[in-house]
């Protein structure tokens, strides 16, 4: 039996050109989760991350709080955890959207900026997923599905003999895995990728031929005094 921890990422740097990065508050919001679990969780016996490098940082923050260097876990590397491209999501929505600038700026033209962003992003999530535009994605919703289902796959069979498996990756990745595994209809998707914190862990539990949500969204080590780290981008 093998348990695998989903780490989304720390807060990243939303709305700039260059998102994937962490904020000072991911930073040590991924300190700060690092510690929760190493009073639960002594080692790891395997850890595995999506390319992007919000989530090396996060795991290098991570992994402070147990007195090691990232590399010397000597960590797996698999694309399949990366986030989908929210900006071209967007901007086959509407061309106003192409850009995190652009973006921005039409937003805050709006009397409810707040809720027209989550408007617009669900409306171009939706499109994205009912699979009738394909063509015009950098990659569709079957390929990203697809993907996401092979890099779960792979380490559920290439750490099978492990007991704890630390994976770092994104929202999408970790609602399209609950989603999945809790039967949730795919046009809900956004219903879940709404609520995860940033470096809120989701605990999955593989034995022999099931895979199941043990715990989803867990983020107590941000609760009481420190609610402050609560965040969702």
């Amino acid at each position: 039996m093998s348990t695998l921890y989903l780490i989304r990422h720390g807060q990243a740097s939303f709305g700039q050109e260059n998102y994937d990065q962490l904020s000072e508050l991911g930073h040590a919001q991924a300190q700060r989760a690092g510690r929760a679990l190493s009073q639960r969780i002594p080692q790891f016996d395997a850890v595995v991350l999506g390319t992007m490098h919000r989530h090396r940082q996060t795991a290098e923050a991570f992994f402070e709080e147990y007195g090691h260097s990232l590399d010397t876990l000597n960590p797996g590397f698999d694309a399949g955890w990366n986030e989908y491209d929210h900006q071209d999501i967007l901007a086959q929505l509407r061309p106003e959207l192409a850009t995190a600038a652009s973006t921005q700026q039409y937003v805050a033209a709006q009397p409810n900026p707040k809720q027209a962003f989550e408007q617009i992003f669900n409306d171009a999530i939706d499109r994205w997923i009912r699979g009738e535009h394909d063509e015009d994605y950098i990659e569709s919703w079957a390929v990203y599905h697809q993907r996401v289902t092979a890099a779960l796959k792979n380490i559920i069979k290439q750490h099978a003999q492990v007991k704890n498996i630390a994976v770092f990756t994104s929202g999408g990745p970790i609602s399209l895995v609950a989603q999945s595994l809790l039967g949730v209809p795919a046009e809900r998707i956004m219903q879940l990728n709404w609520t995860l914190v940033n470096c809120g862990i989701t605990k999955l539990v593989a034995t022999g031929s099931r895979t199941f949500v043990a715990s989803l969204n867990e983020h107590a080590h941000f609760e009481g005094e420190d609610k402050s780290f609560i965040t969702y981008k």
